[in-house]
């Protein structure tokens, strides 16, 4: 269905029903996921927490808890902390109470963090009004926070893997983009009938052609088959359909076979589209021809 298409026949209310069903599952799904699921789409349904594990490290720099400095956390009584050996978390959790997915950064890394860093701001809230430095938890590596040196991002064998991964990514979509086709072709065979016999005996098949134009300009397109059944004629295309630059156009093509001369029950037919002033320009598209049985 083209997008200029729906937008219309849905401020028109003219949908047809499963234009109704996909939208209403569409609503319901986000409204359950984002209503009630939440976090737990995070957690269990997004796949970028399992991506992002994988692709991390002790050199990679994340949001982090400085446990040195912060444990033994306990709370201050008087502005003052409760025992000598207590570090500079006050338990308050406040970085818990931020993060969207509900990960307590404390317990160290976890799938559930998105590393978007509320908890480090509502830290470094908390370390001002206690009057303690900020960064007790901050963007930092596990090494750096072991004291281990630290590596440039280049000395890293995974770096240069997912540069690789994404110079091919980059070049397969470079490739793509310039080996499109001036033209798309799709073709759905109508699915009930499958079929009809007409007057004179002869067995005729029903399809959809949806034309993407991707040009900038207008044109007529000519149809014809390759395949199929002997003698069959194409009606409905007669005269050259118009396809609209930008957009997808659809029009109903009709396959007429004598009964005579099929074989089989399903018989394979390839459709092609051509532009009428520029031959080059084609489209093709293997469908089915089905009869009844012999």
């Amino acid at each position: 269905m083209d997008a200029f298409d729906y937008w219309g026949w849905l401020l028109r209310f003219e949908l047809p029903a499963v234009g109704w069903i996909t939208l209403t599952m569409f609503l319901i799904g986000t409204y359950i996921l984002g209503g009630f699921l939440r976090e737990q789409a995070c957690f269990w349904l997004c796949p970028y927490a399992r991506i992002q594990g994988v692709m991390t490290d002790t050199q990679t720099i994340l949001p982090t808890y400085d446990v040195p400095r912060g444990e033994p956390r306990g709370k201050l009584k008087g502005g003052a902390p409760s025992s000598a050996t207590q570090g500079d978390c006050v338990d308050c959790f406040q970085c818990v109470q931020v993060c969207p997915t509900g990960v307590d950064i404390r317990e160290g890394q976890q799938l559930g963090c998105i590393t978007c860093g509320l908890c480090i701001d509502a830290c470094d809230a908390v370390m001002d009004k206690v009057g303690k430095p900020r960064g007790l938890i901050r963007y930092m590596s596990f090494d750096e926070m072991a004291g281990k040196p630290r590596k440039t991002m280049f000395q890293h064998t995974r770096t240069w893997v997912y540069v690789g991964i994404i110079l091919a990514a980059c070049t397969g979509i470079v490739w793509g983009l310039t080996h499109l086709g001036s033209l798309t072709l799709n073709v759905l065979h109508e699915r009930q009938p499958l079929f009809v016999v007409m007057s004179d005996g002869s067995i005729q098949n029903r399809y959809e052609f949806k034309v993407l134009n991707k040009t900038s300009a207008d044109f007529k397109v000519k149809v014809s088959a390759e395949g199929g059944i002997p003698g069959q004629t194409l009606i409905g295309v007669e005269e050259n359909p118009d396809t609209i630059h930008g957009r997808s156009t659809s029009f109903t093509v009709f396959v007429r076979a004598p009964a005579d001369k099929i074989r089989d029950e399903v018989t394979p037919i390839t459709f092609q589209i051509q532009q009428t002033d520029n031959p080059s320009v084609v489209a093709r598209y293997d469908s089915k021809f089905y009869a009844p049985k012999r």
